[in-house]
């Protein structure tokens, strides 16, 4: 049992110190001795200083660290003289000068500064930690965090521009200055109605739309977190800066367990439910703070107001059994209520509901919804109903209506009357007139589109009526039999009818890419396309839909930047044409080709448009069902390649729809999303449970469309990868090999390709199980193939010969492996590939003695993955760094690196490696080589 007494002593206390008192300083004064005495015993110790600080502190509200500066006086110095951080006016932090403080927190300050060195003339707001928290480590974050904000470039988001150490090891992080007010101070001071409140709101939802896009949550959506300017431009403050700042969320993220909650930077009242069970956190838990912050707006009150003093899971108790009241009904001022009545009400309604997968898909969709409300239009939030359509489109169409009703009234009345409304009248006569020739053109439209059906179905059926003849004596026709053959006829007999040509070749290119042959789907439907541009025209739903499948196509066979080619116009004219079918479908694809071409920040932004193109899905619309199965499947996937937060969510939503279409029957695309599904299960630290998922999609795909199938071994690929992760490298070398041979036996142009990645992928498991000789002819025909096959292949192949020289070095021909890296230097490759390859290269240098730019080298490695998510590259990087000061003989230096290195394999390792008994068998001689050193006395 902790000591309460137990003396605050370490940056740790400290840190969770200032945790602990922005939650305290969220509930009501009266409250906070029952908080305090309902703390955890392990944070027991922890409650004296709490309460000096919430006494000094007294009646004084400082929920919004822009304005209202506290200050302490604290009679328990802190650890050391740089944790008590004494800073004025005048003082230099880094390159900044300090001019005023402008707020402070519990966990920091902020001060106006601006640059002293004289390289840019800029105010900022330069954001301090009361302590130093072990300056080094907490630096290198800010650093990693910088690098993901700054890609936050947009006009809403308060930007950070720098991030560093104060001479006296003090982080700092210097932001944009905002000069403005809180949201609600602002709406409040200007008295703006609902309208103006909303549109405020869509600046703060696209704003935050722009962060989900680039993985990065806020976490801490707030009236005070969100300014408005004079001109009535949103800023957003503080974003993924919550994450930054709070331990638990640096490393472990969301595992977490509920008794730490209250040592996370968030304010209960915006909380989402899951954030304070301590849930896995995702771009969800964004929207439903965002709903409360709205409803407070709106309202003038919160939805709720949690009881003050509760401890955690009272806390969480109280959310889960909260009912959230209509805002029209308890509006502050009766004038709004009205206004909130309705389509207001409904979207509220939608962002807070308790279940994330009831909340809007993304922050987008709420955004579009309040959108439509400001234009009058439905909006998703609401069913649909021919009497609700009736009466927005009655709302957006005043005039007409008021015409519309004068002639119902006036007519009747005589010819005095009829004088009156003359001009009505004939503005009434065209309308009439107008809709005759639409309902004309209709009926014809009708008739012609009965007629083709007709035609389509007689050509359906005389495919198999002749496909027995069509096969040969004695032949079995498959479903590539008919499709090629129906391939051929088309090709003959209907190019003169180009609609009926394009839509039976786009179904027959969509059903060859199903069954494996992508190969003769992108040729056939390069023909659709150009048959279709040129008899029927673009902006045609028919030459729409073959674009979108020639996307397909190209992203099956590799080609990548020419389906982003394709897909991006494709995605524009499904919009005008309001085909949302179809820009699902471009997006979900579209997100595909970036992701594999290695932007996969694009490919998450992608999946996330297909999400809020969805618009409402109906249990009954079978259509919008598979829309939305496929777009949350891409949206998971995409996150996998990034490795983001959300994947398991993203693959469960997927699923869900999925059974809602296919019940308990085994489909293609439910296989795909079980596989994204125990990707994320490994991701989130579970990795017995993901890779259980892994071999029984794999197994399931294999006995639905054979082991030479593109989607089995896809499924073959990310088993093996996982298994490989997990320290199984027999397993891994198991699946490579089954691979590799169905690939043999697949058809079409592609394999190649697909042959090459898996003899890379069966020459890496073998050196990862110490068989290098074996692994080096395989790597020699890896590289062979993927030249050959060039596009996203290149990286592959670059990584291949970077291992092949490898395995060379290791082998002891160093010279062949000297010759073999030499002719790498100069790739163009990704940061993080060069990277790798440079950890390759330090095991050379090493070898040979060269030990200086070994270390260097391997340094680089560990400092390009060290916020990498999967551990088991980082425990390599970190072995590679060890063994090169070991062979250096620093020892001393090589123990912490090759301690570290063990730790992360034994967290992502279920089964030993060999990789994670070589390190521990470093960790012991470095550790032998230290006690050697020391001298008794």
């Amino acid at each position: 049992m902790p000591d309460a007494a137990k003396p605050i002593v370490t940056h740790q206390d400290w840190q969770a110190i200032f945790a602990l008192l922005d939650v305290a300083l969220e509930l009501e004064p009266a409250s906070r001795a029952a908080w305090l005495a309902a703390l955890s015993p392990e944070q027991a110790h922890l409650s004296p200083m709490l309460a000096q600080l919430l006494q000094a502190h007294a009646a004084r509200e400082t929920d919004d660290f822009l304005r209202s500066p506290a200050s302490f006086t604290v009679a328990q110095e802190p650890a050391s003289a740089a944790a008590a951080g004494v800073i004025a006016a005048g003082d230099l932090i880094g390159p900044y000068r300090l001019l005023r403080e402008i707020g402070q927190g519990g966990m920091a300050s902020v001060w106006l500064a601006e640059r002293a060195d004289g390289l840019l003339e800029r105010q900022v707001a330069l954001k301090l930690p009361h302590v130093s928290w072990g300056a080094a480590s907490f630096a290198e974050r800010m650093a990693r965090e910088r690098n993901i904000l700054a890609s936050l470039a947009h006009p809403n988001i308060a930007r950070l521009y720098d991030a560093g150490l104060a001479a006296d090891g003090r982080p700092f992080l210097a932001l944009e200055y905002v000069a403005g007010e809180p949201i609600d101070v602002h709406a409040r001071e200007r008295r703006l109605g609902v309208r103006e409140r909303v549109a405020l709101l869509v600046q703060v939802a696209r704003a935050v739309a722009h962060a989900h896009a680039r993985l990065v949550v806020h976490r801490d959506l707030k009236p005070s977190n969100i300014l408005v300017d004079a001109q009535g431009q949103v800023h957003l403050l503080d974003f993924g800066i919550a994450k930054l700042v709070d331990p638990s969320l640096a490393g472990a993220d969301d595992g977490t367990q509920l008794t730490q909650s209250f040592g996370r930077a968030l304010t209960p009242d915006y909380a989402s439910p899951e954030q304070i069970r301590g849930d896995a956190i995702g771009t969800a838990s964004d929207i439903y703070s965002l709903g409360v912050v709205a409803f407070e707006l709106l309202a003038g009150v919160r939805p709720y107001r949690l009881k003050p003093g509760l401890g955690a899971a009272a806390l969480a108790d109280a959310i889960a059994a909260m009912q959230v009241p209509l805002a029209s009904g308890v509006a502050v001022e009766p004038p709004q209520r009205g206004a909130l009545r309705g389509d207001v009400d409904a979207i509220l309604a939608k962002a807070l509901a308790k279940p994330s997968a009831e909340r809007y898909p993304t922050v987008d969709a709420l955004a579009d919804d309040l959108e439509r409300h400001l234009r009058g239009e439905p909006v998703q939030a609401r069913p649909e109903s021919a009497w609700y359509r009736a009466d927005r489109w009655v709302r957006r169409h005043k005039l007409e209506t008021a015409v519309g009703a004068a002639l119902v009234v006036a007519v009747p009345a005589g010819a005095a009357a009829q004088a009156a409304v003359m001009v009505a009248i004939g503005a009434g006569a065209a309308v009439a007139l107008w809709q005759m020739r639409r309902a004309r053109r209709q009926a014809q439209v009708a008739k012609s589109e009965a007629a083709r059906a007709e035609q389509v179905k007689a050509f359906a059926l005389s495919l198999f009526e002749s496909a027995d003849s069509d096969a040969g004596a004695g032949a079995a026709t498959t479903a590539v039999d008919l499709l090629q053959s129906a391939r051929r006829r088309i090709e003959g007999e209907l190019t003169r009818q180009p609609e009926i040509a394009t839509e039976l070749m786009t179904a027959i290119g969509f059903a060859l890419i199903g069954q494996g042959r992508p190969d003769d789907a992108a040729s056939l439907m390069e023909q659709a396309v150009g048959l279709a541009t040129r008899n029927i025209g673009l902006e045609d739903v028919r030459t729409l839909a073959a674009h979108v499948v020639y996307g397909e196509a190209l992203v099956a066979v590799g080609k990548n930047r020419e389906a982003m080619a394709v897909l991006k116009p494709a995605v524009e004219r499904a919009r005008r044409l309001r085909d949302t079918h179809a820009e699902v479908e471009a997006w979900r694809w579209l997100s595909t080709a970036q992701t594999r071409d290695g932007d996969v920040l694009a490919g998450v932004a992608s999946a996330h448009a297909a999400i809020a193109a969805l618009g409402a899905v109906a249990p009954g619309d079978r259509r919008a069902l598979l829309d939305a199965q496929q777009a949350y499947g891409q949206l998971a996937t995409a996150l996998s390649h990034a490795r983001g937060p959300g994947i398991a969510d993203a693959a469960r939503k997927s699923l869900e729809y999925s059974r809602q279409l296919h019940g308990t029957r085994v489909v293609l695309s439910m296989l795909a999303i079980r596989a994204v599904l125990g990707d994320g299960l490994v991701a989130e630290g579970q990795v017995q449970a993901g890779l259980r998922e892994l071999e029984r999609a794999y197994a399931d795909t294999v006995a639905l469309v054979g082991p030479s199938h593109p989607a089995a071994t896809n499924r073959a690929s990310r088993l093996g990868t996982t298994r490989l992760e997990a320290g199984d490298v027999r397993g891994a070398i198991e699946v490579f090999r089954a691979a590799l041979e169905a690939s043999r036996t697949a058809p079409g142009e592609s394999k190649l390709a697909r042959i090459g990645f898996f003899q890379h992928s069966l020459a890496t498991a073998l050196s990862a199980a110490r068989e290098r000789e074996a692994a080096l002819p395989h790597f020699v025909e890896a590289v062979r193939l993927l030249d050959q096959a060039g596009g996203s292949m290149a990286a592959v192949a670059f990584r291949s010969r970077s291992a092949h020289a490898l395995a060379l070095a290791w082998l002891g021909r160093l010279k062949e492996a000297e010759e073999a890296f030499a002719g790498l230097g100069a790739a163009p490759v990704m940061a993080l590939e060069k990277a790798a390859h440079h950890g390759r290269l330090a095991v050379l240098r090493s070898l040979q003695g060269r030990h200086d730019e070994a270390i260097e080298l391997a340094r680089d490695w560990v400092g390009a993955v060290e916020n990498f998510p999967s551990k088991t590259t980082r425990a390599q990087s970190l072995a590679t760094l060890g063994h090169a000061l070991l062979a250096a003989g620093r020892a001393a230096e090589s123990a912490p690196a090759c301690e570290r290195a063990v730790a992360l394999f034994l967290e992502a390792q279920p089964q030993e490696s060999p990789d994670r008994a070589e390190a521990a068998r470093a960790l012991e001689q470095a550790r032998a080589e230290l006690s050697k050193s020391v001298v008794p006395r």
